[in-house]
């Protein structure tokens, strides 16, 4: 078995993502589960044909429907990756960013010790045909994500080690008041997702039909747009030498999230992600497993 201590080039990086996004697509078209990639995945699908050439991050988006049929293919699959989501034990997961609204799970390697390596799986929520209604339940959404991040920052692995306190000398201040902040952080987050989970009960059973959607509200980034995504149906896309799905009206959610979006942006916001740094703590096991995603990412090539 062959290790990588760890990932050297953020092209190297790129290649094991690829080898996890052959794997995750696999594993939907067997499941009959449809996705579309999204964000940067999506843009540099349409513009680059693949990675975006800085951009080492895979986002991917489903409607409730098809994330209830994901989490039963992860239940019956039993290998290398695993499928992290809550919202009932937000604050508990490790690796789990961000379980109010955007993020609705992340696939997680089990074989790499960096939670940055592995897929965003947003969820398309769907918030009606009133667009004071859909504004006002998006504005809530964002207030309880709020709370979710306090409650979720005392348990990431900055808190944990001195060896990564110090790494960040801004979260100082907070550490000092660490032990009040996680009492009043376990008090209060059960309360808290029990409001969430009414809210999500409440304010998001509306159908695919409805007029008014949002995706990753937790981020505010796009905010509540008409539902044209969907109405085209899905597609296949080239990404690199493999194919992904998409939504086939891809520009109803390029143009207000990126505007002019085959438009390269300038030099200075060509911001590697992971950046060097980052990398630097990136490792990776590569297995026979991965190594035959990989493969198969190429086979067309």
């Amino acid at each position: 078995m062959k290790k990588t201590d760890k990932v050297h080039s953020l092209g190297e990086y790129q290649e094991h993502l690829r080898g996890m996004l052959y794997f995750f697509d696999d594993l939907c078209r067997k499941n009959n589960i449809k996705y579309t990639v999204l964000d940067g995945t999506l843009l540099g699908a349409v513009r680059d044909g693949g990675f975006i050439p800085w951009d080492g991050d895979v986002d991917v988006a489903v409607t409730w429907k098809q994330f209830k049929k994901l989490k039963s293919a992860f239940e019956n699959y039993n290998g290398r990756f695993y499928l992290n989501y809550a919202p009932n034990h937000f604050y508990k997961r490790k690796g789990f960013k961000r379980a109010f609204g955007g993020i609705c799970a992340k696939v997680i390697d089990k074989k790499s010790d960096s939670q940055l390596f592995g897929i965003d799986v947003f969820t398309i929520d769907f918030l009606g045909d009133d667009l004071s209604y859909a504004n006002e339940t998006l504005e809530e959404y964002k207030r309880l994500a709020g709370r979710a991040k306090f409650s979720i920052s005392f348990h990431l692995p900055a808190f944990s080690s001195s060896k990564n306190l110090f790494r960040n000398l801004s979260i100082i201040p907070l550490f000092i008041f660490y032990p009040v902040l996680k009492l009043i952080s376990r008090i209060y987050t059960p309360i808290w997702n029990k409001q969430y989970l009414r809210f999500i009960r409440e304010r998001l059973n509306y159908g695919e039909s409805s007029k008014y959607f949002t995706v990753q509200p937790y981020l505010g980034r796009i905010g509540v747009l008409e539902n044209t995504i969907l109405s085209g149906g899905y597609m296949d896309m080239k990404f690199d030498h493999m194919t992904v799905m998409a939504v086939k009206n891809y520009d109803s959610y390029l143009i207000p999230t990126y505007h002019d979006y085959m438009e390269l942006p300038p030099k200075e916001k060509r911001i590697p992600f992971p950046s060097e740094k980052e990398l630097m703590g990136i490792h990776i096991e590569m297995d026979d497993e991965l190594g035959k995603y990989i493969k198969e990412a190429h086979a067309n090539s």
